[in-house]
């Protein structure tokens, strides 16, 4: 018993020192354009785009993630007919690990977000508290969107329509004030005054740690149930 508790406190050691020192992106997406500029082995990532499309969603393009050489990522970016969801399907290598998920966002009208995701590895729970996200392990994006709408109906939540042609922009500027909140609430610091980097602050990436070890303990062995929201 020793030993696992050992090797845990080391786990959450190594995270909370590369949440410290990590320098993370405000806007890892580059101009969207009309091919991909990686390549998909998987598939996945146009078998979920063409799901998308045919439950009326638009397609924006494909971004690709301008985080630097080792991210040969791209993503695909999608709006619904309601305006409500903003839609990235992203796939690629991080060196040589496959990468692949889908993230369906919902801005509410008082001034939340609430995210839904297919995969564990596109989970990072919020240190604010103002982006809930649900972890949904569906085969198909039309399961995907089901979850997303049931929780927000199950929430309360009123979504607060993305304009039609502003889509990419507004999502962006979502993004940017999120940010803008978590340093105000020193979780985070700039690494500039151009604001389009940062990192976790030691408050916050102690709180970063211990949400995001527990809530992943927790989805690991419910499959995702609980908790349901994080």
């Amino acid at each position: 018993m020793y030993i696992a508790l050992g090797f845990i406190a080391f786990l959450l050691v190594v995270q909370g020192a590369i949440a410290r020192l990590e320098k993370r992106m405000v806007w890892p997406y580059g101009t969207p354009e009309a091919q991909p500029q990686f390549p998909d082995v998987s598939g996945y990532r146009v078998r979920w785009v063409n799901d998308a499309l045919q439950a009326g969603f638009a397609f924006l393009g494909w971004s690709p993630d301008v985080k630097g050489p080792r991210y040969q990522l791209c993503y695909g970016l999608l709006t619904s007919s309601e305006r409500d969801c903003f839609v990235i399907i992203g796939a690629g290598k991080i060196l040589n690990m496959e990468i692949r998920g889908t993230w369906i966002y919902s801005r509410t009208t008082n001034g939340s977000v609430f995210y839904t995701t297919d995969n564990q590895s596109c989970v990072e729970v919020d240190v604010s508290r103002r982006w809930r996200c649900q972890l949904a392990p569906v085969s198909t994006f039309s399961q995907l969107l089901e979850r997303h709408r049931n929780v927000l109906r199950a929430r309360g939540g009123i979504p607060q329509p993305f304009t039609a042609g502003r889509e990419v922009e507004l999502f962006r500027s979502v993004r940017e004030e999120h940010y803008q909140e978590m340093a105000r609430q020193g979780l985070i610091a700039f690494g500039g005054s151009s604001a389009t980097h940062w990192r976790y602050t030691l408050w916050g990436a102690l709180k970063f740690v211990v949400l995001n070890f527990s809530v992943g303990m927790l989805r690991a062995v419910t499959i995702g149930r609980i908790p349901r929201i994080a």
